[in-house]
């Protein structure tokens, strides 16, 4: 796959991105589990070093998008990773 033109690659990479995303929902459910995680620790610290106070649906929400983001970055590396690996040169966004 040396001679993959830009356009391909982007196609692939979001072909391998869409797969990334359905790996987090079935196989990957404990890495998906440990990014909420992560996300909840987030916005308890948040709150601790900005003294902000959230309620309980803030604070959900704060989460949920900490950890969409967070689940978006590992599908996209997930995808560029495949992609670098079927084509043996790095990709650059």
């Amino acid at each position: 796959m040396e001679g993959v033109n830009p356009m391909e690659t982007g196609q692939l990479i979001k072909k391998f991105t869409k797969e990334g995303n359905r790996k987090l929902d079935k196989e990957y459910s404990g890495t998906r589990k440990a990014i909420y995680q992560l996300a909840f620790e987030k916005t308890r610290e948040y709150m601790r070093v900005g003294d902000v106070g959230l309620g309980p649906d803030e604070r959900e929400i704060l989460t949920i998008l900490i950890a969409n983001s967070m689940m978006q970055s590992f599908s996209l590396g997930y995808g560029i990773g495949k992609v670098e690996g079927l084509t043996n040169r790095q990709i650059h966004l």
